[in-house]
């Protein structure tokens, strides 16, 4: 009885504070978030309530052939539904939310590619943020049909797709579990569908729709590889901007969700995304004016890429092979190591205490491809690219792994990019990482 008195003796000397916290902390945190709103997410409201919807064109579709399209071939497609339900995180933007409805379906799909030696690779492109070491493992633990070391999984890392990295709140591990079943199947079903096919190729510029940061211009070129697979081409664009146009409370695949389906309406078929070196490369626009900029950028991008293959690379033969190095480097970030001990991402980004990465070259007849684990900042992209032979020179970011921003030593120390070095590994990992792609372009 003592002890309730004297608690009641303090609260009743400290009532009128304890009133004034009842009162004041709960409409302080209301007005915080209502400053949030109007002032940074006012323009999301419009994509929820009115989200841009593709516009409309009718289709004329060109009549393929075979024969008369590329060279020959044989080519498998796949796709797999990846959307979230409603309510899991959204990987992107403070403070962390829930995904509050779904605008666009989120799909993985899959190119299988395979030479007259039999030679393979599979393209693989999923709507999700990226992909960590240690759940690409667990996927490839599934694939029955192909070798790994054959196999190259990017993502379109949408800003407005499931958290699959676990660091906004946490990876929902029902929606994980069917993600790598959904992506394993995905690949084995486009190996199992490869058929004779014909293949070409394109690549021009597409200016004025992305920024870089300091001393770190974006490379404006779009890569075009365009599969005939019966009558129905597969298109695969490669150009480097974040998706992050939508920043939404909603589930969607953002600016490459109006891609494909202007590319559907354009020249039909099936359209598969791959970014290239977007470390700091951000769409260009006014995020409070220019509401419906997400479907402006996926659908003149559509229209480059339809101008670009209107004079394709062509080639009588096309031969495939594939290079891989491991890199490996010490995680010099403190502070995003102990994010990563935080949300138990230690096991899925260290092996003795190290970063290992892969990065790899591919050769698609007159295509090179260089594979990126990350968000590669243009300035690595801009000194390899000359070292490279083949006629289409492209780079795949995000692909087979995802470690963050990738910095030269000189870009981290500039103090111009401290939020990308803040979810960088460090300075030596950049620094390995270009080193290993600029020797994979001069073999």
């Amino acid at each position: 009885m003592n002890l309730v008195r004297a608690c009641l003796r303090v609260i009743g000397k400290w009532w009128w504070l304890i009133k004034r916290l009842l009162v004041y902390v709960p409409l302080a945190g209301l007005v915080f978030l209502a400053h949030l709103l109007i002032t940074k997410y006012l323009f999301v409201l419009v994509y929820l309530f009115n989200f841009p919807t593709p516009t409309e064109l009718t289709p004329k579709l060109p009549n393929y052939s075979i024969a008369q399209f590329g060279a020959p071939i044989k080519a498998g497609f796949a796709k797999r539904d990846i959307t979230p339900r409603r309510g899991q995180w959204v990987a992107g933007f403070m403070p962390p939310h829930p995904g509050l409805s779904i605008k666009d379906r989120l799909w993985a799909k899959f190119l299988a590619l395979q030479d007259e030696n039999g030679n393979i690779a599979v393209i693989v492109s999923n709507d999700v943020i990226g992909n960590t070491p240690d759940e690409l493992d667990k996927i490839f633990s599934k694939v029955k049909l192909v070798d790994r070391k054959n196999v190259f999984v990017s993502a379109t890392h949408t800003h407005s797709g499931p958290d699959t990295m676990g660091l906004w709140i946490w990876k929902n591990s029902r929606y994980m579990e069917m993600h790598r079943s959904q992506v394993a199947e995905g690949i084995d079903d486009a190996v199992a569908a490869l058929q004779p096919a014909a293949i070409r190729f394109g690549q021009g510029e597409f200016k004025g729709y992305a920024n870089g940061r300091h001393d770190n211009p974006p490379d404006p070129t779009v890569s075009v590889i365009q599969v005939l697979i019966g009558s129905s081409p597969v298109t695969l664009v490669n150009f480097a901007s974040h998706a992050d146009a939508v920043m939404g409370l909603q589930f969607s695949a953002d600016f490459p969700y109006f891609l494909a389906e202007r590319l559907k309406r354009r020249v039909g078929g099936e359209t598969i995304f791959i970014p290239g070196a977007i470390g700091g490369v951000q769409p260009d626009f006014d995020r409070k004016t220019k509401f419906y900029f997400v479907r402006t950028l996926g659908e003149d991008l559509a229209d480059a890429v339809v101008k670009i293959m209107k004079n394709p690379l062509t080639v009588d033969r096309v031969d495939i092979g594939s290079k891989t190095e491991m890199v490996s480097a010490p995680f010099e970030n403190t502070g995003l190591l102990l994010k990563a001990y935080e949300y138990g991402l230690v096991n899925d980004l260290l092996r003795d205490g190290r970063v290992w990465a892969e990065v790899s070259r591919i050769n698609i007849g007159p295509a090179e491809i260089l594979t990126a684990p990350g968000e590669l900042f243009p300035k690595i992209w801009w000194r390899v690219r000359p070292e490279m032979t083949g006629k289409q020179k492209m780079i795949f970011g995000l692909t087979n792994g995802e470690f963050g921003y990738i910095l030269l030593p000189e870009d981290t120390a500039s103090g111009h990019h401290k939020y990308c070095v803040s979810v960088s590994v460090g300075p030596t990992f950049g620094e390995e990482i270009y080193k290993a792609l600029k020797r994979l372009a001069s073999e």
